[in-house]
């Protein structure tokens, strides 16, 4: 940003240099100028820097909310969340194949709305611009506001499944849950996996998904201020109920949301890899680090 104080005083004596050759013309007293305030001096507007912001469609109602107030100049790329179902490295090529697609000039940095989500972030390389990352297990601790909060509910009650008007969103037609580890995207329609894998096999299926299921007491529904969170919420407490799970309403923090959309990003919470720059494990309370490519 520029001084305002100094080009008010810089304005100021042109004025009087100005002044002075007129009245050396004139053969007058020379006049004196009216000074410039310096609040009465617009400063030279700043651009906003350009972020690429590649999500996933679980923030996709938060993020229609975010940018109004974003001090970023924004462009939003989703993904789908059939992603979650696959294992961690078929995330990652659809991360890396959205990082490469971006040419230099077309953006100033490329944020991605994920967490680790199955380490589907390890090994993926940034090229020509900077890529920015939460440091976040996955998208309920963001969702939550932070890693501590999310670890204090998982401490508070080890068997939660955690709800949020996204996952409840884009649940298939077909099923009450969505599994929230990779992997196990399989319907679970009996009469569908009958006809796909036959009886011995379908009932194997719904056996593994009764287990899947077992060890949860508790659905935690993260509530978000957006339009539809008070149908989502309903939605998660009857699938509660039809799981015999007790039901608790968790209210959400978009604060770390907003700082990766804002441009904000301290080292606590996000890893922002350099040009040619891969994402590595950290083992420790930082989640992920950066080495070279």
């Amino acid at each position: 940003m520029p001084n305002i104080d100094y080009l008010a005083t810089d304005s100021y004596i042109k004025d009087c240099d100005r002044a002075r050759a007129n009245s050396e013309t004139r053969g007058s007293q020379p006049a004196q100028p009216k000074a410039v305030a310096a609040d009465q001096i617009e400063p030279t507007p700043m651009s906003r820097q350009r972020l690429l912001l590649v999500a996933c469609r679980v923030f996709e109602r938060e993020l229609e909310v975010l940018p109004g107030t974003a001090k970023t100049e924004l462009k939003i790329c989703y993904l789908e969340m059939a992603l979650h179902q696959q294992p961690g490295p078929q995330l990652r090529a659809a991360l890396q194949e959205a990082v490469n697609s971006v040419q230099v000039g077309d953006c100033d940095a490329v944020g991605l709305a994920y967490g680790l989500c199955n380490q589907g972030l390890v090994g993926l390389q940034s090229r020509d611009v900077p890529v920015v990352i939460p440091r976040a297990h996955d998208c309920l601790g963001i969702l939550l506001g932070s890693t501590k909060r999310y670890l204090a509910e998982l401490e508070k009650e080890p068997g939660t499944y955690f709800q949020s008007c996204g996952w409840i969103e884009h649940l298939p037609a077909d099923r009450t849950l969505r599994p929230l580890a990779a992997g196990a995207g399989l319907s679970l329609n009996k009469e569908e996996l009958v006809a796909r894998y036959g009886e011995e096999s379908a009932q194997f299926l719904m056996e593994e998904y009764a287990k899947f299921t077992q060890h949860y007491k508790r659905l935690a529904f993260i509530s978000s201020p957006i339009p539809s969170s008070n149908e989502r919420e309903r939605r998660a407490a009857e699938i509660a109920k039809q799981q015999n799970w007790t039901f608790e309403r968790l209210q959400g923090d978009l604060g770390w949301l907003g700082r990766l959309v804002d441009g904000d990003w301290n080292e606590r919470e996000f890893l922002v890899l350099q040009p040619h720059q891969r994402v590595a494990l950290s083992h420790d309370e930082r989640i992920i680090k950066a080495e070279s490519a």
